[in-house]
């Protein structure tokens, strides 16, 4: 029986990769051979294009469409070409800067990574606050009038650090903002990190701009993923699975749960819905039919 997918969208963080940043083997030699029937698969994550490339890297194919920053941003990484670019307003952006800096957090003001290198790439933060370990020189770089000026729209504002500091602040920074953002949150029991972004900004959007490109319906797509930012995806799409790891509200949005990162969850899921496909491929594909 042929599988009916022919687009498979992967979260990374949880999904392809665990805290090594390093796929497996085995999922790389199943997506070698999804590939090979024809399929296109397509990175889909909440890091810039910048934190993407070194995981695009490992893949045993040639890099085509990748949506990142939480569905922001979609391009084609060989063509260049920009599918969608879903910034926030400069006077926007500032307002929630000082709503995360007046919660005593550290605002990170993201740059969408459209282009190529540092330069495309930057991520502002204020002078003489805390900076997680992550916030490496000179794509991390103080702004000193960050509060009142941006020199570019950003993809997101951001904060991130130990779970029971930022997690707490989750709900009054949402109340402070305005309609036009959207919050979306990820982590674990030991970090946490608060991304907002343009209220239009889902996963979904990317995915489904992607879709179009490639003039495929929601029946012909796979979507896996772990956490909250891939509840849309994995909901739109003809068969969404949540990782053996997910957390629990991803389990119960999806059509079916494979097993954890640590145990090569990605590669089961492409053996099971597209190299092996059965009729319950079918049955989940149909379902999303409109």
């Amino acid at each position: 029986m042929e599988s009916p997918i022919r687009a498979l969208f992967l979260d990374i963080d949880g999904t392809l990769i665990s805290g090594n940043e390093i796929i497996s083997s085995e999922v790389l030699i199943a997506i070698r051979k999804a590939h090979e029937c024809g399929v296109e698969v397509v990175l889909c994550t909440g890091r810039t294009m910048f934190t993407t490339h070194h995981i695009a890297a490992q893949l045993p194919i040639p890099l085509g469409f990748v949506v990142t920053c939480n569905g922001a941003v979609a391009t084609h990484a060989g063509m260049g070409e920009t599918l969608v670019r879903e910034v926030i307003p400069i006077s926007i952006a500032l307002q929630i800067v000082r709503v995360i800096f007046n919660s005593g957090a550290t605002p990170y003001v993201f740059e969408d990574s459209i282009g190529y290198g540092t330069e495309s790439a930057r991520v502002l933060h204020p002078h003489g606050m805390p900076l997680g370990h992550f916030a490496e020189k000179p794509r991390y770089r103080p702004y000193t009038d960050i509060l009142h000026t941006l020199p570019f729209e950003p993809c997101s504002v951001s904060t991130f650090g130990p779970t029971e500091n930022i997690r707490p602040l989750v709900q009054s920074i949402k109340y402070q903002l305005p309609d036009a953002v959207r919050v979306i949150q990820s982590g674990s029991n030991t970090d946490w990190g608060i991304e907002v972004f343009s209220a239009k900004v889902s996963k979904q959007l990317g995915l489904e701009a992607v879709a179009n490109k490639l003039n495929l319906k929601r029946h012909q797509i796979m979507a896996i993923g772990d956490h909250h930012n891939d509840t849309e995806m994995i909901e739109w799409a003809g068969i969404g699975v949540a990782m053996g790891n997910a957390v629990p509200e991803i389990k119960q949005a999806a059509d079916w749960v494979t097993t954890s990162v640590e145990e090569h969850g990605v590669a089961l899921a492409i053996e099971r819905f597209i190299l092996s496909p059965s009729v319950e491929t079918n049955k989940f594909a149909s379902s999303s039919l409109r």
